[in-house]
């Protein structure tokens, strides 16, 4: 009976061509190719007599790549470590292709020195993709800063109108309207801002960063003669979501105003304090006064706009307000509802 049997030859090339990816023996003297298996024939458009004896710079693109690769994969490869990298590299017919190297030594008791084995992969395919990725995200950030600088202007005429209306008033009432208005937009304004310079459409408003804005928005523009008020914020730093930060902005800007208006009648000095509080995805915020108390006969369905506003944004938010008011001893309103995901 006779026995077939495969040279050592024949089965290192078959256990070569049943590797999935590109593979290349190099002698390290001189870096000449001594092996290879049929991916890298494919990968190259080579035949494996092509290659074999030739000097691994066939396949590299310029000089200056070639040298790089030597300098990078000894280096990782004297430390005893496996080099890792990617480098593009030349085709038989001149294109470039981009590739992911994996250089370890053939023999790990002798060194790399007795040669190294190249395993290649081909991702040409995902750094276009990637190339794709990236241009969409600077397509995206061109127009997101479009859109902010449109919107930020048409904010900044509004704002301007409402100014000059409140400069050329003399009927207090309709200056004190339009004063309301103007800290309304702003914090529209405020959230805006900082959705910008998150630059996503889906970003998270930071409260206390917001919080401490609007009361420096407020305390500019609605201006007391002979009153000094202190606001005090007490908050975690945490984020809500764009759209419950928009009503609950409107909502405590609001309320602040009312504040600052009505609760310090007679007064010299105020103190104002925000708080909040979060527990398990439920935020409570209190703003509260140290003020005179809400008049006899307070009601929040009680018709005025102010009190309208606050309650169609409480339902925006699916939330609950509470108020409790002591005369002489300031009034207290809480907001609560559950943060979205």
């Amino acid at each position: 009976m006779k026995e077939s049997l495969m040279s050592q030859d024949e089965m290192n090339s078959a256990i070569l061509n049943s590797i999935g990816e590109a593979v290349i023996i190099v002698d390290p003297s001189g870096r000449i190719i001594r092996n290879c298996n049929s991916v890298t024939e494919d990968l190259f458009g080579y035949s494996k007599s092509e290659l074999i004896g030739q000097k691994t710079s066939i396949l590299h693109v310029s000089r200056e790549h070639y040298e790089k690769f030597g300098e990078e994969s000894e280096e990782v490869l004297n430390r005893g470590e496996v080099y890792k990298g990617e480098f593009q590299m030349k085709r038989k017919d001149g294109s470039t292709i981009d590739t992911y190297h994996t250089v370890s030594s053939l023999n790990k008791e002798q060194g790399w020195e007795e040669g190294v084995v190249s395993v290649i992969r081909d991702i040409t395919d995902q750094k276009e993709t990637e190339k794709q990725l990236q241009s969409h995200v600077k397509e995206r950030a061109i127009l997101l800063a479009e859109v902010h600088h449109r919107v930020k202007n048409n904010l900044a005429v509004i704002a301007g109108l409402l100014y000059i209306q409140i400069e050329a008033s003399v009927n207090e009432a309709v200056v004190e309207s339009l004063k309301t208005s103007y800290c309304r937009l702003q914090s529209i304004a405020q959230v805006h801002e900082q959705l910008y310079k998150d630059a996503e459409l889906d970003a998270n408003i930071s409260l206390i960063s917001y919080l401490h804005q609007m009361a420096e928005n407020v305390d500019e523009i609605i201006i007391l003669p002979g009153k000094t008020i202190t606001v005090d914020i007490q908050c975690q730093d945490f984020t809500i979501p764009l759209m419950q930060a928009v009503p609950l902005g409107l909502l405590l800007s609001e309320l602040l105003v009312n504040a600052y208006k009505h609760a310090f009648e007679g007064r010299e000095r105020g103190q104002i304090q925000i708080s909040c509080d979060v527990k398990k995805d439920h935020l409570n915020i209190e703003v509260s006064d140290d003020g005179i108390g809400l008049p006899k006969g307070f009601s929040l369905d009680s018709g005025s706009i102010g009190m309208e506003i606050v309650q169609t944004l409480k339902e925006q938010l699916d939330g609950h307000l509470l108020y409790s008011s002591h005369a002489g001893e300031g009034t207290t309103f809480t907001i609560s509802f559950n943060i979205a995901d």
